[in-house]
């Protein structure tokens, strides 16, 4: 199984990962109504095997059963591994800096992008502070 996802899979997890509620196929499709059920429920079996998705719980609404799905706890976690891979195959085809500067780039909002840098900063800090401790 193909672990990245496509543009529709993406598009649908972040509707989930980003919903107060559990949402069940017909709300995913309120969202993207150039979807349908069958883009919509392919694409939730995917992240479920991925273990982005779970079923929430099981509703009736009129005489029809529907599953609601959420997030699962570890979405975060497996989100925070693909970008990992992905990152480490780029940074063998492109420079680190190349790749850094593009993701500051891609962020529309300069406050937020000068927020990201100083989080960087920090990381960036507290590496060297980790690597220099173990060097004594």
């Amino acid at each position: 199984m193909n672990k990245y996802l496509n543009a529709k899979e993406y598009d649908i997890f972040s509707t989930i990962l980003h919903s107060e509620e559990p949402l069940n196929v017909s709300q995913i499709i309120e969202f993207h109504p150039n979807m349908t059920a069958n883009i919509v429920q392919p694409s939730i079996r995917k992240l479920i095997k991925l273990k982005l998705v779970e079923v929430a719980d099981i509703t009736l609404e009129g005489n029809i059963f529907s599953r609601r799905f959420k997030p699962t706890a570890s979405a975060s976690n497996i989100i925070q591994k693909m970008f990992i891979d992905d990152y480490i195959h780029f940074s063998m085809l492109v420079p680190s800096q190349s790749l850094m500067s593009a993701m500051i780039q891609a962020d529309n909002n300069p406050e937020q992008a000068m927020q990201e840098i100083r989080e960087m900063e920090q990381l960036l800090q507290e590496y060297k502070e980790k690597k220099n401790a173990k060097k004594e």
